[in-house]
């Protein structure tokens, strides 16, 4: 398919980001992305050199590119990101990002949330259900963004769309994050120690929420949509997939700590499915048996 519809994405070195490239030009997407690194991919996506916090050069980039679809993947989620002021200068990028893109014709928004915004519960969340935003800043700032979001593209006639991320597992993943860790310390030979492996939670890999992700923006569907596979893993069963692959199951070894983690968060991804029409391709065997040949 030709290239014909212009989209700005920001966040595209990202986890998710990086996975982006190719369901997007697959779905007829000319791609435009700012970075502040010097180094990108030759993966067909045109980079911008820039800094998303700089008012000035998001208004720039947008006036020179006019895309009719944005999607707004950039946050941080690592180190200390739960608590970080560094939130308050993603929300004001969004803002900004949604200001300037109006002013240039833009027709279409996707922006991402997370599971961590939902009030918790022992069932699979739906997209109806309660939030409970004020837990960290993280959520906090996203949650405000959402909603400055949903009603600015309502006054304004752009379609608007938000896809609420649960967990994730990917290529390259950071050594802080589960994924990461695990593989680092056992390509070292070194015990992994799994406080609350009784823990289950909803994984999904990094390709299929790309995927999804695409599969949204390129659709009409607006409001929230959950992106998740509907299935929980224990986190005991997640890290021995990864050292059986790896043939060190030997090296993860489990305690019984209590923790102040909900004992399962899961999402009900009917609507993704259904509505939206993406349905995920990886399980887990396949993913982690990707990353691990990457």
């Amino acid at each position: 398919m030709n290239c014909c519809k212009k989209v700005l994405v920001t966040g595209a070195t990202g986890l998710i980001g990086k996975e982006l490239a190719e369901p997007l030009k697959k779905a007829g997407f000319d791609v435009f992305s700012i970075t502040i690194d010097e180094n990108n991919p030759n993966n067909g996506i045109h980079w911008i050199k820039g800094n998303l916090f700089d008012e000035n050069c998001i208004k720039s980039v947008i006036e020179q590119i006019k895309p009719e679809y944005l999607l707004n993947m950039a946050w941080c989620t690592t180190g200390d990101y739960l608590k970080s002021d560094i939130n308050y200068k993603f929300l004001d990028a969004g803002i900004n990002l949604l200001k300037y893109f109006k002013d240039n014709g833009g027709k279409r928004v996707v922006f991402v949330g997370t599971c961590f915004e939902y009030k918790f519960k022992d069932t699979p969340l739906k997209e109806t259900d309660d939030l409970d935003t004020e837990k960290t800043v993280y959520t906090s700032c996203k949650n405000k963004l959402h909603e400055i979001a949903e009603h600015f593209c309502k006054i304004n006639n752009i379609s608007f769309g938000y896809g609420r991320i649960f967990y994730v597992y990917g290529r390259n993943e950071d050594k802080t994050r589960l994924t990461g860790m695990i593989i680092d310390k056992l390509s070292k030979n070194e015990e992994v120690i799994i406080k609350s492996g009784d823990l289950y939670k909803d994984y999904m890999y990094s390709k299929d929420i790309a995927g999804a992700f695409v599969a949204l923006l390129n659709s009409n569907v607006q409001g929230s949509v959950n992106i998740c596979t509907g299935k929980a893993i224990s986190i005991k069963d997640f890290a021995l997939e990864i050292g059986k692959q790896m043939g060190k199951e030997n090296l993860i070894k489990f305690k019984n700590e209590i923790s102040n983690q909900p004992p399962l968060i899961i999402g009900d991804n009917t609507k993704l499915m259904k509505i939206v029409g993406y349905n995920y391709r990886y399980d887990l065997k396949r993913g982690i048996r990707e990353i691990l040949d990457d």
